[in-house]
């Protein structure tokens, strides 16, 4: 009996295939979490990918991660790179439109020194966190960090500038020695050619501005030869080493009201100008300068006895007047500015008309303008008005409706012209044939003078030629005689009459030697030269009887 086998069909599925199914459902799982966990792709625009690398940089806000750099490409019109980075879920709500981007590297300048951390741990990417402002997803990132994030206490200011470009994102703006706040970008308008700079002061720093707040620039070291000596401007350590700005509000006039957010102002050059800057309106005159203006510059001092009211405008000022500087008595015309806020009078048109009017009257009177140097070491000058003495009354004159101060000559100048007069008078002297005179007179005593010494050395040979030896032998010889004579008298060898006999005879011989010794004692060299010869004295004989 054969058996034969039972086949059952089953429907059931094997136990084994519990496991990849568990290992599906675990993996979708994940997958699942992961996608559902993890933040939004955006792109960020950068000038150069230096120091990023891709799956290993970061994106940090506060020093904490947030995002990692996926991927780095180059614009297609090659003028940067565009990185693709991941970021955290829990940062998407800080990708709005007022975010910012910049790359944190070592940055080494005069004005900071940041991201030295970075040396070891390589750059990062950072981000302001900030969550208002719709969302976004492309970015352009900032060259540099931040000066101000967004969010910090203070002000943002808009400051202008006509001169040169000089200050940079970074530059301080100092107050008082301390830095309250600092520049943050610069942009050079074409149409104004005004160079714009955006600015951020402080809390609480910040409530120092107000509308009559002046700004002016103390960069470096300011060393200004002026007609008032010597001026040295310097603001911070800081400053000395890059630019930089300080501000103030002027003196005598109220603070004002507090600005709001992105006021503009403007940076001037000094201190000074700052101040003067508040005077709106000026009363312009002409001055037809006759002298040099070497020292006088645009921006001396106008004054009023010692008090500055107005400033020199401009030097050789192109008005229409005949003539021109290369004629010989052309004047130069300078135009200055007075300022009626700065003799007392108020800024406004009446104050204005009531400086003109009185300036005019003072100018068909005796007001005169000289240029005066008002510093030595630095030869400036400076335009000095005043009331002159013992002229006559002028009459107004204009020059395309400019009114003309009349100005006369100072001290230092009529000096000089005195000086000049003098010299050309003794230009005008022969003073060739005096040389030639002079000179032929001292060829004259050069010559004289020969001859004294040759005369000289010929007295000298007569002197020597006297025999003074037979001399002093004949004065023995008398002295000899006369002390015989007196040995005679005393032994009774002569008479009494005898002896006065000899003597009368030696008074006879010596009074008929006297004129020749004076005669020697005058003139010692009659007995070589010839010549008229004074009168000689001729001694008088005594009456008989005197013995003496």
């Amino acid at each position: 009996m054969s058996e034969s086998a039972k086949i059952k069909s089953t429907r059931r599925i094997s136990r084994i295939w519990l496991i990849p199914i568990l290992v599906v459902i675990v993996g979708g799982w994940m997958v699942y979490t992961q996608w559902k966990n993890q933040g939004p792709l955006i792109t960020i625009e950068l000038k150069t990918a230096s120091g990023i690398e891709a799956n290993k940089t970061t994106i940090k806000v506060r020093d904490f991660d947030v995002g990692l750099v996926k991927k780095i490409e180059l614009k297609p019109d090659l003028d940067g790179v565009l990185v693709t980075a991941r970021m955290e879920a829990s940062a998407e709500r800080l990708l709005t439109e007022d975010t910012q981007f910049w790359v944190v590297a070592p940055r080494i300048s005069f004005s900071e020194v940041s991201g030295l951390n970075t040396l070891l741990s390589g750059s990062y990417i950072a981000m302001t966190g900030n969550a208002t402002g719709a969302g976004q997803r492309n970015f352009i990132g900032l060259e540099r960090p931040p000066a101000t994030p967004p969010g910090t206490p203070g002000v943002h200011l808009t400051l202008k500038s006509d001169d040169q470009f000089a200050f940079k994102a970074g530059d301080p703006i100092i107050y008082k020695g301390f830095k309250v706040g600092e520049f943050e970008d610069a942009e050079f308008n074409i149409a104004e050619r005004v160079v714009y700079y955006s600015a951020f002061i402080e809390s609480p720093y910040h409530k120092l501005i107000t509308k009559n707040t002046r700004f002016w620039n103390i960069s470096g070291v300011k060393l200004q030869l002026r007609s008032g000596g010597v001026k040295v401007e310097t603001g911070s350590l800081e400053t000395l080493l890059a630019n930089g700005v300080t501000f103030g509000i002027p003196k005598g006039i109220v603070p004002g009201e507090l600005v709001k957010e992105d006021a503009t102002f403007m940076v001037y050059s000094g201190e000074t100008a700052a101040s003067n800057a508040r005077y709106k309106l000026s009363a312009e005159y002409l001055l037809l300068i006759d002298e040099t203006v070497r020292g006088l510059t645009e921006g001396a001092p106008v004054e009023y006895r010692g008090i500055e009211i107005g400033e020199v405008v401009k030097i050789n000022a192109d008005y229409q007047i005949e003539g021109n500087i290369l004629d010989e008595d052309h004047p130069i015309p300078v135009l200055i500015n007075i300022y009626p806020g700065k003799v007392k009078q108020q800024d406004s048109l009446v104050g204005l008309q009531k400086v003109k009017n009185t300036v005019t009257s003072w100018i068909e009177r005796d007001l005169r303008a000289t240029l005066r140097m008002g510093n030595v070491l630095t030869g400036g000058l400076y335009v000095d008005l005043h009331h002159a003495k013992n002229i006559t009354p002028a009459r107004v004159e204009a020059v395309n409706g400019i009114e003309v101060i009349p100005t006369a000559s100072n001290e230092f100048t009529q000096i000089t012209q005195k000086a000049d007069a003098i010299l050309d008078k003794i230009n005008q002297l022969p003073l060739n044939d005096m040389v030639a005179d002079v000179r032929g007179a001292v060829i004259d005593m050069q010559s004289a003078a020969v001859s004294l010494e040759e005369t000289s050395a010929d007295f000298d040979k007569t002197l020597e030629d006297i025999d003074a030896k037979a001399l002093n032998k004949n004065l023995n010889q008398v002295l000899t005689d006369v002390s015989g004579l007196l040995k005679n008298y005393s032994e009774g060898g002569l008479s009494s009459s005898e002896i006065k006999d000899t003597v009368d005879a030696l008074q006879d011989t010596l009074r008929s030697i006297q004129p020749v010794l004076l005669q020697l004692n005058q003139t010692p060299n009659s007995f070589i030269f010839s010549g008229n010869r004074q009168q000689e004295l001729q001694p008088q004989a005594k009456p008989q009887g005197d013995t003496q």
